[in-house]
């Protein structure tokens, strides 16, 4: 029977694998073309294969090196990582760059357990300025920094 002495690099690997798999299976209808006139489906194919290699290579040796165990996932994190970038995709045509921006950094800022206010307030507002400087003045994207449209 095999044991798996490093089930980060285990588990890791099998994820690897399911990606290529998964990638190779909705990629089988492009066509492959040849090295010298590729098709659309020469870099994705060649990309899944190679992730499919390193898969196994991580979970071969994970039979043979030890490693650390897998620690419970912390949760309260990711929700709200998800939370701030829903959030992002809502407000964004409907109050503008700058509050959007103000209100995500702060759902970001919630997701860790070390978040202060009087260090989180200043940077919310660094950021909304910093991106209204940034993407409408400097790189004239047609964004509003003001929208009040519910």
């Amino acid at each position: 029977m095999i044991q798996v002495r490093n089930p980060q690099d285990f588990w890791s690997g099998l994820l690897f694998m399911a990606v290529g798999a998964g990638a190779l299976w909705f990629g089988r209808d492009y066509a492959m073309g040849e090295v010298t006139r590729m098709g659309p489906g020469f870099l994705p194919t060649i990309l899944s294969w190679t992730l499919v290699a390193v898969g196994a290579f991580l979970a071969l040796r994970a039979t043979a090196m030890d490693g650390p165990s897998i620690e419970p996932s912390a949760w309260r994190p990711q929700i709200l990582i998800v939370v701030a970038i829903v959030a992002f995709a809502q407000m964004i045509e409907r109050f503008g760059l700058a509050p959007t921006v103000f209100v995500v950094t702060i759902l970001a800022a919630l997701a860790s357990t070390e978040m202060r206010w009087r260090e989180t307030i200043p940077l919310a507002l660094a950021a909304a300025i910093f991106s209204i400087v940034l993407f409408i003045y400097l790189l004239g994207q047609s964004m509003q920094p003001w929208a009040w449209s519910l």
